[in-house]
């Protein structure tokens, strides 16, 4: 496995994040739809309160900028770094004094706080493990892509992505679509195409959610907006699931893919961590497909985020 690959499944998810972030959480697709048309772009939007205004969301980044990531991003950010210093694997202890130590009071982190992660500083800071809260959103997999790059040849891949779920979450459905996305990223840093493995991943998936991923798969509905105003466009899993598959399954290319999130409302950047990692790994950066040279050069602090993405080595 190169590690060229990895760093680009990371730098894909990171960029997916930070491109979402000027319409994160707002529910109306006209609105964005016609915001977008204005900039020529959904992608890395000025962080404007007026884009809320009068619209079903909730403008939640006050405390941020263009260019810079969601609690999301900063989740994964912080893991990326946390392993690279501890020696590049997952220690979950480690990790959880990290996460306290950042996205706690007097932390460097400066922006909101979701409900996963504020029950996860409760329980740190009484010092109950796993740390977790019982939650069915995608702040569970926010780590994963730091967890796929380092153990995706290891054996104990499962075991250790549920772990780092479990820093914010402890639910069985959260549990169950880490197993899927686990099983995706690893199956497009082996090379499989995007369109096999997003079947072979939902054929491992059992009741409910796989039901709900081969419906995202195979529904006649290629519009991923109308499609997410079907399924939901919220946080919790069973709606951002299927929501990031049907994306990955109809995009032509990681831009398109962004794009198509930003549109569809909602919780964006919590689906972006998935769909930017997924397509990362699987086009590259800069190429026609991959992630555009231009978006990156968006990025706050691009030069140390690309650093932390070569400093996570595979086993």
């Amino acid at each position: 496995m190169s590690q060229t690959k990895t760093s680009a499944m990371l730098l894909g998810a990171l960029v997916a994040d930070a491109a979402s972030l000027g319409l994160h959480w707002l529910y109306d697709p006209d609105r964005i739809a016609r915001i977008a048309d204005d900039h020529g772009t959904a992608a890395f939007l000025p962080v404007k309160p007026e884009f809320f205004d009068g619209a079903k969301g909730y403008f939640a980044h006050a405390a941020r900028h263009a260019g810079m990531l969601t609690q999301y991003g900063e989740a994964l950010y912080l893991s990326m770094r946390c392993m690279a210093d501890g020696g590049g694997a997952f220690e979950p202890a480690h990790q959880r004094a990290a996460f306290a130590a950042y996205f706690g009071a007097g932390g460097a982190y400066n922006g909101y706080i979701d409900r996963p992660t504020r029950g996860a500083l409760d329980r740190i800071a009484a010092d109950q493990v796993p740390s977790g809260i019982d939650d069915d959103q995608n702040p569970a997999l926010t780590r994963l892509p730091a967890i796929v790059a380092v153990y995706h040849a290891a054996p104990d891949l499962d075991d250790t992505a549920l772990a780092a779920m479990q820093i914010t979450n402890v639910n069985d459905v959260a549990a169950g679509y880490t197993a899927v996305f686990a099983d995706l990223l690893r199956l497009v840093l082996n090379g499989t195409p995007v369109a096999e493995a997003l079947v072979a991943a939902a054929d491992g998936a059992t009741g409910d959610i796989a039901a709900a991923l081969r419906d995202a798969l195979t529904t006649s509905e290629a519009d991923t907006t109308a499609y997410a105003g079907h399924v939901g466009r919220a946080c919790h899993l069973p709606t951002s699931g299927p929501v990031m598959f049907h994306i990955l399954r109809h995009s032509t290319s990681y831009a398109d893919a962004v794009e198509r999130n930003i549109l569809a409302g909602g919780d964006s950047a919590g689906r972006s961590l998935m769909i930017g990692a997924t397509l990362g790994a699987t086009h590259g950066i800069a190429t026609p497909n991959g992630i555009p040279l231009d978006w990156i050069l968006r990025m706050t602090d691009g030069a140390a985020i690309w650093t932390a993405c070569c400093a996570v080595k595979p086993l």
